[in-house]
């Protein structure tokens, strides 16, 4: 699926004419996921984390299928902006980013990280995608998207180090909420936004 935010000088929500897409655009990276409000609901199916929901104007993720072809096609990297509930922001960032096909259960390819945030992802390299209805993790006792009540899909592996997709706001738990498990001690994250730019 070409992209065109990686030369694109606009910011925000695209269609793109000549190829029928629909993206978000940050200085050159492809938005596949941002949350902000809990104004969409996470806590969504296999089916729908393959195709993809929310408003792109708004929360939203992109679609696994989409987040396969536009890392199939070369070297990608990774960006993860995250703001605390207090208003304080740091980055995440992979030099190699990719996601395999359904086949493959989406498995997540990850590795080279840098960044103000340490580094909660590289845990979940290798792993393939869990959904509440489609079990794929390493935790045998339990599916860790529903575990602890950490809804939301992701590379869970037994279970998790990060969970950007799980519910949106603050418990007691933090391990309910949106997480990056080394920022912070586990506290819950308020914004998130994944984007990535293949070469």
């Amino acid at each position: 699926m070409p992209n065109s935010c990686w030369t694109s000088p606009v910011n925000g929500y695209q269609r793109f004419i000549n190829n029928n897409q629909e993206a978000v655009c940050e200085d050159g990276w492809n938005v596949f996921q941002r949350r902000f409000n809990g104004s969409v609901d996470f806590d969504r199916n296999w089916q729908e984390y393959k195709d993809g929901f929310g408003n792109m104007r708004g929360e939203f993720w992109l679609g696994l299928d989409k987040l396969h072809h536009l890392t199939s096609g070369g070297s990608c990297r990774l960006h993860v902006k995250l703001v605390a509930f207090d208003g304080s922001q740091v980055f995440a960032q992979y030099s190699s980013f990719a996601v395999g096909n359904e086949s493959d259960n989406y498995r997540l390819h990850v590795s080279g990280y840098s960044g103000t945030s340490r580094d909660s992802l590289t845990y979940h390299n290798g792993m393939q995608f869990t959904t509440k209805d489609r079990d794929n993790d390493k935790y045998s006792s339990d599916n860790c998207a529903v575990h602890h009540g950490v809804s939301g899909g992701w590379w869970f592996k037994a279970c998790i180090d990060s969970a950007l997709n799980a519910k949106w706001g603050r418990s007691r738990s933090g391990l309910r909420n949106m997480i990056w498990f080394d920022w912070r001690g586990g506290e819950a994250v308020k914004e998130s936004t994944m984007k990535i730019r293949c070469d």
